[in-house]
């Protein structure tokens, strides 16, 4: 399989290098971070990226004041792109709100092997919708 472009949207550093470490030097990754962004704002400010991405990894703490605004920034500047959303424990219940935007909720401390299958499934349950 062709590894997938994804862009990661989060304002936390560590977490930022963990994914970027983790898509680049596992050897059974799926995926090539074509996007790295800190906020919904700074989106725009990457447009020098040659490849779109086809998922978007986005941390809730971005989204959780004002979700509908958030994600129509993000249909606007990524129409059609896979979502996955990064969500902490404590942030399962307030999560829920999100549902109708994202293809799927991920906790932070995912297993690497299911990270994997969730980014792969998510791609190709996408491409089957769209055909």
């Amino acid at each position: 399989m062709e590894k997938i472009n994804i862009g990661i949207i989060t304002n936390l550093r560590k977490l930022l290098f963990a994914y970027r470490i983790l898509f680049s030097e596992h050897i059974q990754s799926p995926a090539n971070i074509v996007l790295e962004a800190t906020s919904i704002d700074s989106i725009s400010s990457n447009s020098y990226i040659n490849e779109r991405p086809e998922l978007l990894l986005i941390d809730y703490r971005l989204v959780f004041k004002d979700t509908a605004l958030f994600f129509s920034f993000v249909n606007y500047f990524y129409p059609d792109t896979v979502i996955l959303l990064i969500v902490h424990q404590t942030f399962l219940c307030e999560a829920k709100r999100c549902a109708n935007y994202v293809q799927s909720v991920l906790s932070p401390n995912l297993d690497i092997n299911q990270l994997f299958m969730v980014i792969r499934n998510s791609i190709l349950q996408s491409n089957i919708v769209k055909q």
